[in-house]
């Protein structure tokens, strides 16, 4: 028997669920890390199958960013994706597709040949041979139904870190390349390492999304600030029924 999982001052299975929708953070899906300096941020393809599936039969469905935030409720669950690895096409798109699940890509301009490479962030030093979803594989998983893509900057700076104008600059830019790959506007936007203030905000409100993505957890109680939306980390080799608890109750032990 596992004591552990049946101990009450250990788990948070007695907690209600969170009375709006549960925003899922998570990077790349790969059995292999990404970026050895985050290990958690690579959940392993089994990983996520099974906490979606565990999710399902706990009666939650799958929404984008987007739809979630303008109509999810209590059993809604939102998979977003910071940083746009090609690995959430090579990877996760097929299980999307398998499963009929929705979820949100937050990618930047280093997929694009074109973007300069120094103006790439140098705060996180990109793993050799790590490879960026490319303007294609966008407009395949864009035009799926099933993937939300949204803006995450031009080369993943710090926004509060930066003069003003290069906020404005990052966010536009990024915002200008992925509509014009896709043809259509978008709406859903995550900052960076969570760098944000009133200030970032305001840019991010006129570059014209209507909804934002922070790093902040703690979802209780549920942000009322869409541009400031919480969500929780799901991180690498949880087992699920711990996974289940952290993404339905936002922790699974005190």
């Amino acid at each position: 028997m596992d004591v552990e999982r049946l101990l009450p001052w250990r788990n948070t299975w007695w907690w209600p669920r969170w009375r709006s929708p549960s925003f899922l953070m998570l990077h790349s899906v790969g059995e292999e890390v990404v970026d050895p300096c985050c290990p958690n941020n690579t959940v392993r393809p089994g990983e996520l199958r099974a906490l979606v599936e565990a999710m399902r039969a706990d009666g939650y469905s799958f929404a984008t960013f987007r739809d979630a935030c303008a109509r999810g409720g209590a059993r809604t669950a939102c998979l977003t994706f910071d940083d746009g690895w090609a690995d959430n096409y090579t990877v996760l798109f097929p299980i999307l597709k398998e499963l009929r699940v929705s979820a949100t890509l937050f990618v930047t301009n280093r997929g694009d040949p074109s973007f300069p490479r120094e103006k790439w962030s140098d705060e996180d030093p990109v793993p050799p041979g790590a490879s960026y979803l490319t303007a294609e594989m966008l407009r395949e998983m864009d035009a799926s139904g099933l993937v939300e893509i949204g803006g995450h900057t031009a080369g993943h700076s710090t926004l509060v870190k930066i003069p003003v104008d290069g906020a404005k600059r990052e966010i536009e830019t990024n915002k200008s390349w992925i509509e014009g790959l896709l043809g259509h506007g978008i709406e859903s936007f995550a900052y960076p390492r969570g760098g944000e203030n009133d200030g970032i905000v305001a840019l991010v409100k006129a570059a014209g999304y209507k909804y934002a993505a922070s790093m902040k957890k703690k979802m209780r109680p549920p942000a009322e600030d869409f541009f400031r939306v919480r969500r929780q980390i799901i991180p690498r080799g949880m087992e699920t029924w711990k996974s289940l608890l952290l993404a339905t109750r936002g922790k699974w032990k005190i």
